[in-house]
């Protein structure tokens, strides 16, 4: 039987797959949703709204980040995740009623920017507040609460990507069922225990505070920045080179991305429960999880230049298992980053600007990295520059504390 607490971090854990969910699912079902809120056009034009509809959200997922961040340590966890939710159902119910540009004309193509801005807000409010909640709730169990909050999100992944090959001629019904599922889980939200007592400071002070460590937010932006460019990088935009230059089928493609999605899903709460059992530092998996995807993605881009794909699929699982152990540890290291009474607020704009606008990146970078070099192994070498980037910060830092240490002793 689940503990208050348990129970509490369980119905967070599930608003964070509901709101992955919800935004996976617009951008799997993009094709059908252009069609219908923008109109039969040019493929061209009908690739550039979808990309717009996926980047707009991103685009706004900071702005929630520190609005949410400031409810969250202005009234408390429970206030923010209950509007990060709320805002998120409304948004996606909005997408089975809204009638299409036959109906509603431009008016149709505004309202669906307007839902997209809307989704992007509340997930940016949701992660953050969801890593803090996680941090704040059991000193002891730390790594294990962080690492059940990454994997919550490939859960939606997951869950998206079943629903998107179910309802790709029927877009409004998944939205339907997915829409009411959110107002019921919010009906949960609204009984989960909170753990952080507000402030009287107002907003203003509030994020003044939030911005006060200069150090703590490059550590965070970078941090952010490869949690996000090795994976999209890696799974996303690799897809699209498998397909082209080894003339994988998609289908084959997508068989091994649901593999990889499974293990993210299992793997870092487990890897994080070890950790806390056995005091290992969180740390030091960090540094480890980060030298292993400088050291494996060369053999990514190796395999690529052999032209094997299955020397690319198991490159591709070897630094995925890797960045696991660097990612489940991140909730945890952005708690530990920022202190004080703007914590959320730090936490959510800091990870929520890094991972944002990499995302939205990604594909570009990885393409301009190739263009460079010249050849798609080129695709490996900003994986390792970020991860190079990210073992300078944490041995840097590791560095210092035994300086400081050592100075305490003497």
């Amino acid at each position: 039987m689940l503990n208050k607490a348990n129970q509490s971090f369980l119905v967070v854990t599930l608003g964070v797959v509901f709101e992955h969910l919800d935004m996976m699912l617009v951008s799997l079902l993009a094709s059908s949703i252009v069609e219908e809120y923008i109109g039969h056009g040019s493929p061209a034009l009908n690739l550039f709204f979808a990309y717009l509809g996926y980047a707009i959200a991103f685009l706004f997922r900071p702005l929630g980040a520190f609005s949410f961040g400031c409810v969250g340590d202005r009234y408390g966890r429970k206030t923010a995740l209950i509007g990060s939710m709320a805002l998120m159902s409304a948004a996606t119910l909005a997408f089975a009623f809204i009638p299409g540009v036959q109906a509603l004309g431009v008016t149709a193509t505004l309202l669906f920017f307007l839902c997209r801005v809307a989704q992007g807000l509340a997930v940016g409010g949701e992660y953050g507040t969801a890593m803090t909640y996680a941090y704040e709730l059991n000193p002891q169990f730390r790594t294990f609460y962080g690492a059940c909050v990454v994997s919550s999100t490939h859960i939606g992944g997951f869950i998206a990507s079943f629903l998107a090959s179910q309802y790709l001629g029927s877009f409004r019904n998944a939205f339907f069922m997915v829409g009411l599922a959110g107002f019921f889980l919010l009906l949960f939200r609204s009984c989960i225990k909170e753990y952080h007592v507000g402030t009287v400071k107002k907003i203003s002070e509030l994020a003044i505070e939030s911005v006060k460590d200069k150090k703590a937010i490059l550590e965070a932006l970078i941090v952010a920045s490869m949690l996000v460019l090795v994976f999209y990088g890696s799974l996303i935009y690799l897809n699209e080179l498998i397909h082209q230059d080894l003339g994988i089928a998609r289908s084959e493609i997508f068989k091994a991305n649901s593999f990889l999605l499974g293990l993210w899903i299992v793997l870092p709460p487990l890897f994080g429960y070890t950790a806390d059992r056995f005091a290992v530092s969180y740390r030091k998996m960090m540094r480890f999880g980060a030298l292993g995807v400088f050291l494996s993605a060369p053999l990514l881009g190796l395999a690529f230049a052999l032209a094997s794909y299955p020397a690319v699929l198991a490159a591709q699982i070897l630094m995925h298992l890797f960045h696991m152990v660097f990612c489940l540890c991140t909730p945890r290291f952005f708690g530990d980053l920022f202190s004080g009474q703007a914590r959320n607020t730090a936490i959510s704009t800091s990870y929520s600007l890094g991972a944002s606008f990499t995302a939205a990146l990604a594909p570009l970078i990885c393409h301009m990295s190739i263009a460079l070099f010249h050849t798609n192994s080129a695709i490996c070498i900003p994986f390792m520059l970020v991860a190079l980037a990210v073992i300078f910060i944490l041995k840097k830092e590791a560095l210092c504390n035994k300086m400081i240490l050592l100075n305490y002793t003497i």
